[in-house]
């Protein structure tokens, strides 16, 4: 993976949640999508017309200019949440825009395209932030996946990269990092029960 790539995603995925005010886990996708004008529905809900089929976990597409994200209502919840900051990952790397035509879907299948990558990349550091969950000491798949309502799966993968970091003590060095860090500091001094002063 080229550094370059990681390191937009990972500031995307960060520029959301201060852009929309995120301060605690598990991350409010209903604010963020409402924040950015998403529409969210479920399969469902929408009948499409057109060459785009229903079918993986979700897709994003565009009514005009507004985007909208559909999810597969059948899903455990914690991977519907996994599924709508996966699209949202198109949209704010700009994988599909307005008037482009076509669709960005999530199917597993096509876990290997750089593009699903990159859409994966940003879901996980959009729901489960690095530092903030440094901040929470939570470091197991099982803390993570229970603080962030991520299935447990997709936490063991934020675990591992977890484990690297701690490794590297690579912390707080961004400058956008630290505004994460410092929006989520009252949440994480509340969850940790740490007294103000301290």
């Amino acid at each position: 993976m080229n550094y370059k790539d990681y390191q937009n995603t990972r500031d995307a995925a960060w520029k959301i949640l201060l852009d929309c005010g995120i301060e605690k886990l598990p991350v409010d996708l209903n604010h963020i999508c409402r924040q950015l004008g998403v529409g969210v529905y479920r399969y469902g809900d929408i009948t499409m017309t057109g060459e785009t089929p229903l079918q993986g976990d979700g897709l994003l597409y565009f009514e005009g200019s507004r985007p909208v994200i559909l999810f597969d209502q059948d899903k455990p919840p914690a991977r519907i949440r996994f599924t709508i900051a996966h699209e949202l990952g198109h949209l704010v790397l700009g994988h599909v825009a307005a008037g482009q035509g076509g669709a960005a879907k999530r199917d597993f299948s096509v876990a290997a395209d750089p593009v699903e990558a990159a859409a994966n990349r940003f879901a996980i550091r959009l729901l489960a932030p690095a530092c903030v969950l440094w901040g929470l000491e939570a470091y197991t798949a099982q803390e993570i996946s229970q603080l962030c309502n991520i299935s447990v799966q997709a936490a063991q993968f934020r675990a591992e990269r977890m484990l690297v970091l701690r490794g590297r003590g690579k912390f707080l060095i961004s400058a956008l990092e630290q505004q994460v860090y410092k929006q989520f500091q009252p949440f994480i001094r509340e969850a940790r029960q740490i007294p103000p002063g301290e």
